[in-house]
């Protein structure tokens, strides 16, 4: 098929691939300043530092959360620092508009929490406007109401240490003074230049005397900086009700989306007990239902039978990417994780077993592809008790016998665009959170400085809404997969990804590059990826794969595609000895900082 890919995008994964790995010191992006020498040749991308590191797709939004560390914040308030100012500098991923969720650790407590922040429809009005107006051909039907501010602020209030307005005032700083307008989101604007200056948020931002911005144009958002201002001041009354929330009810209304203030005001993150397995004698600690933690460990446990490093890597061994592609087929045809526990019962406990991987072991390497991988039945392995090793963190739970879990359900779509943060502080803790709009620019609809998600459009079926059982459909699902991994009762490694269903495939292979063939974080990043297809033998794969493993690979019955950039791009700290390394994916212009 053709390459639709942004030509910035193969230009640095080309450019950062050819660059030596190197050790960075910490360093300065403010607005306007000189990158440091210590940036070359690995642009950034890679630190190693003692105390406390952020790692993110933009160096704008890394220094925020480096600041506050410095500040004496601790990894909740750089992460929460750092995710208000991404959605100032990466628009198009993340904002006000949007959602996400959180998994945190807590070093002295030796405890791990995960909050579900994504955003979420409201069920009711829109049932009933839909039952008298059946034309929902409106854009914003797709909008969700938006959960990011609610969900960071909440998790600053139980785990932060400095003050809200201390953690805000980097992005309220950075919208007030500008960036350089940077290439990929350009690129980004571009790509759908003609609806996005309809929307006067947009048209505001990017475009002057009628002329689109350029790369390296400053970027000014004074709306934006109010509405946050009003969020320091206030809390999420700042957002959820008063004038932020009536007008981003209005331009909901004016799109089409009955969303009224009570739904804003009752909108609440969720607080989950994260999903535990232990891999290779490392807990695991990653995102549970209705995000998709569950299919990412549940491919990586079907590596475990293997020695991965003596098999080779994927990308010189015929066996080994057999090995790896079964392992993320089946785990496709699992139960989903992002099924809505409210409304299935998911079995994500039984999927992440050591009986359940027994059980699917034959399909696992070999060397025989069937045309559609046939569905497992982790639900007879639910009951079993979790790991020892996983009892003192609380994992999450058996789930209920209520309600009939899909095990054939749709496979998530591969696009989307997301972001993700990665923090660790000097006391041990560490943050893994990721954030999104669903879409790039979400709905395309900016209010207040921010763009409007589209979270929705997952929500609800066409046959849904004569149904008796229809608000079943209101879900909060998402692919995204914050994971930690512990060595003993400390931190090994915080790890996530955007790219929609490419999140979980992509997390599972550079975390097995990491632990199990003991490649450098920066190497495990850089590695080619392999998107396989449980339903059939295509496998979408990134440059630089052997051209025998290819030929083996489809000797065996593999169909390999050439896909020269796969959107998932992962934001990694792991700790090595007393010190922390911390990348950012040579795919996008992310960088880490530290020290």
């Amino acid at each position: 098929m053709p390459d639709s890919t942004p030509i910035l995008y193969r230009t640095l994964l080309a450019r950062c691939c050819a660059a030596a790995i190197v050790a960075a010191t910490s360093v300065s992006c403010t607005p306007g300043a000189t990158p440091a020498a210590t940036l070359a040749p690995d642009l950034g991308k890679r630190l190693v530092a003692t105390h406390g590191v952020v790692t993110s797709a933009q160096p704008l939004a890394s220094e925020a959360g480096l600041e506050v560390l410095k500040e004496g914040g601790n990894a909740v308030d750089a992460a929460v620092a750092t995710a208000f100012a991404i959605g100032v500098v990466e628009p198009e991923m993340s904002g006000l508009g949007g959602g996400g969720a959180m998994l945190v650790w807590q070093q002295a407590k030796h405890r791990a929490d995960y909050v579900d922040f994504y955003s979420s429809q409201p069920v009711a009005p829109f049932i009933a406007v839909h039952a008298n107006a059946p034309d929902s051909a409106a854009p914003l039907r797709g909008t969700a109401v938006p959960g990011e501010v609610a969900g960071l602020l909440a998790a600053h209030e139980r785990f932060g240490r400095l003050t809200r307005a201390q953690v805000m005032a980097p992005a309220i700083r950075i919208a007030e003074q500008g960036y350089p307008l940077y290439q990929i989101l350009s690129e980004m604007i571009d790509m759908d230049s003609t609806r996005m200056r309809r929307d006067p948020v947009a048209r505001n931002l990017f475009w002057s005397a009628g002329h689109l911005a350029t790369p390296g144009d400053r970027i000014v958002n004074p709306e934006l900086a109010a509405t946050l201002r009003r969020v320091a001041a206030e809390g999420r009354n700042g957002f959820y009700e008063g004038p932020t929330a009536r007008a981003v009810i209005e331009r909901m209304n004016a799109g089409g989306h009955p969303v009224r203030l009570e739904d804003f005001q009752g909108y609440e993150p969720v607080w989950r007990r994260p999903l535990c397995t232990v891999y290779r004698g490392r807990v695991i600690l990653s995102a549970p239902p209705p995000q998709g933690g569950m299919q990412m460990v549940s491919s990586l446990k079907l590596l475990e039978p293997y020695d991965m490093k003596t098999l080779g890597l994927p990308t010189q061994s015929s066996h080994a990417f057999d090995v790896f592609v079964s392992a993320m087929r089946v785990a496709q045809r699992g139960p989903l994780g992002s099924d809505d526990p409210r409304w299935k019962a998911v079995p994500a406990r039984g999927a992440i077993s050591d009986g359940y991987a027994e059980s699917r072991r034959a399909q696992v390497g070999n060397g025989h592809p069937t045309d559609s991988m046939p569905p497992g039945n982790p639900r007879s392995f639910d009951a079993a008790a979790s790991p020892s090793a996983c009892n003192q963190y609380d994992p999450y739970p058996q789930a209920p016998a209520v309600a009939v879990a899909d095990d054939n359900g749709p496979v998530h779509a591969a696009g989307g665009e997301t972001t993700h943060i990665a923090v660790v502080d000097a006391d041990g803790n560490a943050v893994s959170v990721t954030v999104t709009n669903s879409s790039v620019f979400g709905n395309k609809a900016g209010v207040l400085g921010f763009f409007l998600n589209d979270s929705g459009i997952s929500y609800f079926k066409a046959d849904a809404l004569s149904r008796k059982d229809a608000p079943r459909w209101h879900t909060r699902t998402s692919t995204i997969a914050p994971t930690l991994v512990l060595d003993g009762n400390t931190v090994k490694m915080v790890v996530g990804s955007p790219g929609g269903a490419r999140i979980p495939l992509a997390m599972m292979q550079d975390i097995s590059y990491v632990l199990d063939y003991g490649l450098d974080p920066m190497a495990a990043l850089r590695m080619p990826r392999m998107y396989p297809d449980a339903r059939s033998r295509r496998v979408e794969l990134e440059g630089e794969f052997d051209p025998n493993t290819l030929f083996g690979a489809r000797n065996m019955g593999y169909a390999p595609t050439a896909q020269s950039f796969g959107y998932a791009r992962l934001y990694m700290i792991v700790r090595d000895g007393n010190q922390w390394i911390g990348v950012a994916d040579p795919r996008h212009d992310g960088q880490v900082r530290g020290y």
